[in-house]
């Protein structure tokens, strides 16, 4: 297992723990509030964090093969949850 594997599984981990986390969050946010806007965002993080869990399955079963092209997409799903959360939660 060379270095870029060892860093997909490392970027998987955190993505599919950071989206779970940020689901729960903002499910209890909408729990507080009855805002839709903070339903659709629970229900986005939900599909974020299924779509790792069912990535990670792939990966470990080998079934995905190019690692450069695994750990750039991984990046850019980080990338996307951190800044919609970022977004939801900054007041306009």
């Amino acid at each position: 297992m060379d270095n870029i594997s060892i860093l997909n599984f490392i970027i998987i981990g955190i993505t599919t723990t950071f989206s779970i986390g940020l689901f729960i969050i903002s499910l209890n946010s909408y729990r507080k509030s009855r805002k839709k806007k903070i339903l659709f965002v629970s229900i986005l993080l939900m599909l974020f964090f299924i779509k790792s869990l069912l990535f990670s399955l792939f990966l470990f079963t080998e079934q995905i093969q190019n690692d450069i092209i695994v750990f750039v997409l991984e990046i850019f799903d980080l990338l996307i949850l951190v800044f919609l959360y970022t977004a939801v939660l900054i007041k306009q």
